[in-house]
């Protein structure tokens, strides 16, 4: 099955809608996504003490349908079946986590100008932050003599993306030492930065 037909059959399995137990009512679904969820970036520790499945409402858009795995001690975490189809998350929560260090840096930069106007049109309108030498080549440079690079996250308590764990906090503190000391900032506008040479 290729992708495209593995997404189009996980998300017929999950708009059959509500299910109280996957294992007790559709078997065969179950055990179908146990294979799958067995792909997710966090396994095995995400299907740790799962003993079933089961499909309720998405509490952000009540349209959709969302899995959520049941743990033996009635604990119950939902999981993305996106998650296990898409592999690159990784790469997505490590960038996502890298710029969250960084936020404060960003925002001291943008209170240090004098005024905000964007450096190639002078525009004072929607004024971002850039990086003159792209972001990812930053991040690539920091992170090609790093024998550890985090692969789990924590989830931003108010804006729902990916942070980085207490446990990484020298990793952070180490990133963040090296943007301060090699990013170079500018204050574009939103026309300006979104036509940017991205080479």
């Amino acid at each position: 099955m290729n992708k495209k037909a593995k997404i189009k059959h996980f998300k017929e399995i999950l708009n059959k809608g509500l299910c109280k137990s996957l294992i007790k009512e559709r078997k065969q679904d179950y055990y179908e996504l146990i294979e799958l969820f067995k792909n997710h970036p966090d396994y095995p520790d995400k299907l740790h003490n799962v003993i079933d499945i089961k499909i309720e409402k998405n509490p952000r858009n009540k349209k959709y349908f969302t899995f959520y795995l049941i743990k033996n001690d009635k604990n119950i975490d939902s999981i993305s079946y996106l998650n296990c189809i898409n592999k690159p998350n990784l790469n997505k929560n490590i960038n996502s986590a890298l710029r969250d260090c960084i936020n404060t840096q960003i925002s001291d930069f943008r209170k240090s100008l004098k005024e905000e106007k964007c450096v190639l049109c002078n525009n004072t309108k929607d004024i971002q932050i850039d990086h003159i030498v792209l972001f990812r080549y930053l991040v690539d440079d920091f992170l090609t003599n790093k024998t550890y690079i985090p692969n789990s996250f924590d989830d931003h308590p108010i804006y729902h993306y990916a942070i980085f764990k207490q446990k990484d906090k020298q990793f952070a503190d180490e990133w963040c030492e090296y943007h301060l000391h090699n990013a170079k900032l500018r204050s574009l506008c939103k026309k300006c930065n979104l036509t940017r040479s991205k080479v």
